[in-house]
């Protein structure tokens, strides 16, 4: 049977869906809803029912789920929207811009009984689920040491400027990824966070930080730690895993990758040099992968690997990590409540 799913968002990272959902054959995006490019959107990748709005998308169209590709401050009235008409929800990270939205997404989607799945895609990457297996396979023995790096030169959309559609900076926005990687990983959740923030290239444009390194204590002692940057010219995406046999680094970024060499064109004032191309950029990421396996949790072939209450889970580890940052890179114990409506708002106070 054929999950048919609702996309609302018409920007980058939707098109990333649409591209990944061509892999998954029992996946058809019927719908998609934005009220700035829905139509042209729709053209592009051939989808039979566009919206302006999201709140007709969820009342009237063929759908059994929403995928929610918008700015963060919209996926909880999404969210409760689709949960008050019986849809699964695949959302996008972070679940919401602070702790008592989120909760009140997992809480809403728990009374419908429809399932709540955070698209974190790099669980999904497969030199990422390469490199987990290998550590399952005692191959670096107990794993003490984990490092994820995500990082690049700034956003791609200029809502991820404004703290009150985003919640935070970089650390909201990409450390996600990286705490879910790690705790995944070692199949805990940490005791106690510190975190350092800074905004070093784009203070000009947001109050947000745009640079984090937090650090994570496991029980029994191990160690993670996440960095989060929009100040990384270049960018970077590793995982890297230190035991008392040895170490494993995974950096997704560099493989497999097809490398180009490109002499100057004429006016060109020195050589492009090498550049290294992914062959499959959402196969490499896992988007087509999340995918699968979110049709495989709604026909109930499969439990949620990332289900909302990991992704408030998260949330809350962010939330924690602000404060910490705003109280001089201090320890806080793990698990922390936020009351507050942004997670940037740990940190604010004093910046």
């Amino acid at each position: 049977m054929t999950l048919r799913i609702g996309l609302i968002g018409a920007g980058f990272i939707a098109s990333v869906y649409a591209h990944a959902a061509r892999q998954v054959p029992d996946l058809q995006i019927t719908a998609v809803a934005s009220p700035h490019n829905a139509h042209t959107f729709a053209e592009r990748w051939h989808i039979p029912a566009p919206y302006h709005d999201w709140r007709q998308l969820i009342a009237s169209a063929p759908i059994d789920a929403v995928a929610i590709a918008t700015p963060n401050h919209l996926h909880q009235p999404i969210t409760l929207a689709a949960a008050a008409a019986g849809k699964h929800i695949l959302c996008e990270k972070p679940l919401a811009p602070g702790v008592p939205a989120a909760r009140a997404m997992v809480e809403a989607c728990d009374r419908a009984r429809v399932h709540l799945v955070c698209a974190e895609n790099l669980l999904f990457a497969p030199m990422y689920q390469r490199l987990a297996a290998l550590v399952q396979q005692d191959t670096v023995g107990q794993a003490y040491l984990v490092r994820h790096v995500q990082a690049h030169g700034g956003p791609y959309a200029d809502w991820f400027w404004d703290i009150d559609r985003t919640g935070g900076g970089a650390l909201i926005d990409m450390g996600c990824h990286g705490i879910a990687a790690v705790c995944t990983l070692l199949a805990a959740w940490p005791v106690a966070v510190t975190a350092t923030l800074g905004r070093f290239l784009h203070a000009d444009r947001t109050p947000a930080d745009d640079h984090a390194i937090v650090h994570l204590r496991f029980p029994g002692g191990a160690l993670a730690t996440i960095e989060a940057s929009w100040a990384t010219p270049g960018g970077a995406d590793q995982l890297e895993v230190t035991g008392p046999r040895g170490r494993l680094l995974a950096n997704l970024d560099r493989g497999p990758i097809i490398e180009h060499y490109r002499e100057p064109s004429p006016g060109e004032p020195k050589s492009p040099g090498w550049q290294h191309i992914m062959y499959e950029e959402a196969w490499q990421f896992g988007f087509p992968q999340e995918l699968q396996h979110f049709v495989d949790v709604v026909a109930g072939r499969a439990e949620p690997r990332f289900p909302g209450t990991a992704a408030l889970r998260v949330l809350e580890i962010i939330c924690a990590a602000y404060e910490s940052a705003r109280r001089g890179a201090a320890e806080v114990p793990l698990p922390f409540t936020s009351q507050l409506p942004r997670a940037i708002d740990h940190w604010r106070a004093t910046t």
